[in-house]
């Protein structure tokens, strides 16, 4: 039964941990983790001044945003992205009004949302990477300790000749090979 709680657990904290990734404010977050990049690509290209990007990701931290006004807000345009600018840039002007010009400077709307929404897949990415790496540990210590392990073959719902547990084992860790290479190609297009 322990076995089965620990499991669970990690199960669970998968669970969680998807869970954050597509939280309010991780999504928030995601997107003003563009609007820092976006302040840092702007620095890099000579189009705005060295000091805009850090005033610019000073601000670009979801705690400092009251999420529920902000969803609240998002109804009237009908996306997020405009009142988290607007609200960013406001924030930036408090300390470096030159800064906030450069706020969003270049990109649209749908800019911020698809990249932010492209970063929380990556994250969910590499969670479920974390889960089919446990997964396929899990079934090497199964080969490994069953690989004499005798039991019934079966093909087309019948009994068919004896094989090992192992064998079985060895076939469902390379199907979840093949889905481990999957993620790793969907995250590298991500």
């Amino acid at each position: 039964m322990i076995h089965r709680r620990n499991a669970h657990s990690r199960n669970d904290s998968s669970a969680a941990k998807l869970r954050e990734i597509f939280s309010d404010s991780h999504c928030i977050q995601c997107m003003l983790d563009f609007e820092a990049a976006l302040g840092q690509a702007l620095v890099r290209a000579g189009i705005a001044p060295a000091k805009a990007s850090p005033a610019i990701k000073a601000k670009c931290k979801a705690h400092l945003y009251k999420i529920d006004q902000l969803l609240a807000a998002a109804a009237v345009p009908g996306n997020l992205a405009i009142p988290l600018v607007k609200e960013l840039t406001q924030k930036v002007a408090q300390t470096d009004a030159k800064a906030a010009g450069f706020v969003h400077w270049g990109a649209t709307s749908q800019d911020a949302i698809d990249t932010g929404l492209v970063l929380q897949l990556r994250d969910t990415l590499d969670t479920l990477s974390g889960g089919v790496e446990r997964l396929s540990a899990a079934l090497r210590g199964l080969i490994q300790k069953h690989r004499s392990t005798v039991v019934a073959g079966r093909t087309w719902l019948q009994q068919a000749p004896p094989v090992t547990l192992g064998l079985k084992a060895a076939g469902w860790l390379d199907a979840v090979g093949r889905h481990r290479e999957r993620l790793l190609a969907t995250r590298e297009k991500v």
